[in-house]
């Protein structure tokens, strides 16, 4: 699964690579290091609107949700959702079928490899774009509160790559990155549920990305993680006879 990204650009280079505004409110700044269940603002490209950049609560929140209990509950287990069955569980099936579909931008992201008990963290990105597209979906819910209209998102996630197969050897999973190609029709097609779910199954290629461990900092609750050096790279002597896991 996929907990932990970045998005290390700024306002500019994001307007200029989805071609889409972000309104000033947004007040944007270069994320080096999310927490998912920090549940952070994180600006998206729908479907319904791709010349826009919203800035949307990462969680899912269905439309269905009753009270502010049970988005509360919901969201933190709508971070990711398996692109296999998007449209067969109730948290995303709505999502799915009304083509609530959307664009997570991000520059990388974090995943652990686990030898025995002891994990080392890698962060991976791709080599052909800077900023490189996750597929996503979202939900409007209404706050029963305030009325306010809350919009979240969840990551899709497919079965690993050769890469992300090694480094993520535990779930052997990995965010459904796209293609330009992909990419494209993921926001602007319409898609029917075979479709979608064939687009989704199209793994990264491997080829592509770019891995490298980094120091055990990003888990600290000493120091802050969302910043630059959090992504500096580390040597681990547990991961030097694995030349596999680094690309």
């Amino acid at each position: 699964m996929c907990f932990h990204k970045s998005l290390n650009v700024k306002t500019e280079q994001l307007e200029e690579r989805y071609d889409a505004t972000l309104p000033d409110s947004a007040n944007f700044q270069p994320v080096y290091h999310a927490n998912a269940y920090q549940f952070p603002a994180w600006p998206i490209v729908t479907h319904q609107e791709p010349g826009t950049l919203q800035m949307m609560h990462w969680g899912l929140i269905p439309h269905w949700a009753k009270s502010n209990d049970d988005a509360t509950e919901i969201r933190s287990r709508t971070i990711n959702a398996r692109s296999e069955t998007i449209y067969e569980k109730p948290s995303f099936r709505s999502a799915a079928q009304s083509g609530k579909r959307c664009l997570i931008p991000v520059t990388g992201f974090y995943e652990w490899h686990t030898i025995g008990s002891k994990k080392f963290p890698f962060y991976i990105n791709t080599t052909d774009q800077k900023i490189v597209s996750i597929a996503g979906l979202w939900d409007e819910w209404a706050d029963s509160d305030t009325g306010e209209l809350i919009r979240t998102y969840t990551l899709l996630t497919t079965d690993a790559n050769p890469l992300l197969a090694e480094i993520h050897n535990a779930k052997k999973r990995m965010p459904c990155l796209l293609t330009p190609k992909a990419e494209h029709a993921w926001l602007h097609d319409k898609l029917s549920e075979t479709d979608a779910l064939a687009l989704l199954a199209n793994q990264y290629p491997a080829k592509k990305m770019h891995s490298f461990s980094i120091s055990k900092r990003i888990t600290s609750r000493k120091e802050p993680n969302d910043v630059p050096e959090v992504m500096e790279p580390s040597d681990y002597p547990e991961l030097r006879d694995k030349p596999q896991l680094f690309a």
